[in-house]
């Protein structure tokens, strides 16, 4: 495991994602079927192309990122922890993930953080019904970022500022399980970028 400190959305953090399976598509590589290829074809194909990156960016974004910072200060402040962030954590060449952040403890009770910024109706769905509203993509994304980094658990965070409860916090635990269908993904995944990479360098 190797631990880039750069900017996630970044020339250089776009650079270090190029050709590599990643934790937001953790899905995608956990249930192996049609999706991972479609997947796999899609990095290759970006991997191999000329074209720069195209980095979007508009009022909504630059609002996300804004916002992201604000749920990591509230969330420190509420937790009483200090939070590290990190650019890109490289788990192999095929594979990595970007947490939004990891707290770190001195007795190993270490952990991380997923943050989202959802709208009224989105962030409503929390507070009705909690840990339920979270959809599963974010659920595997969490789960692959705890098995590539090693952590004890990981924080899932809402955070919309338009409400008196602006922050929406829910503990997630290591899921063997899913860990072990994530790995096979990442090893059909594997198998798949050799093949590609094969084929075009031949």
């Amino acid at each position: 495991m190797i631990i880039h400190q750069c900017e996630q959305g970044s020339e250089d953090w776009f650079n270090l994602r190029k050709g590599k399976m990643t934790a937001s598509h953790a899905q995608e590589i956990g249930n192996q079927g049609k999706g991972l290829e479609t997947y796999v074809n899609t990095i290759m194909s970006e991997l191999y192309s000329n074209a720069e990156k195209e980095q979007f960016s508009n009022k909504d974004t630059e609002r996300g990122h804004e916002l992201e910072d604000q749920a990591r200060s509230i969330y420190g402040i509420e937790k009483g922890v200090l939070i590290r962030t990190v650019g890109f954590i490289e788990q192999s060449e095929f594979s990595g993930c970007s947490p939004d952040g990891l707290i770190d403890h001195h007795v190993g009770d270490n952990g991380g953080i997923e943050i989202k910024c959802p709208n009224d109706y989105q962030y409503f769905q929390y507070l009705l019904f909690k840990e339920k509203a979270i959809d599963s993509k974010y659920l595997w994304q969490i789960q692959m970022n705890l098995m590539i980094t090693g952590r004890n658990w990981w924080d899932f965070i809402a955070y919309n500022p338009n409400y008196p409860k602006s922050i929406f916090i829910y503990r997630i635990y290591p899921d063997p399980e899913m860990f072990k269908k994530i790995s096979i993904g990442l090893e059909m995944g594997e198998e798949k970028i050799k093949a590609i990479k094969k084929i075009i360098n031949n």
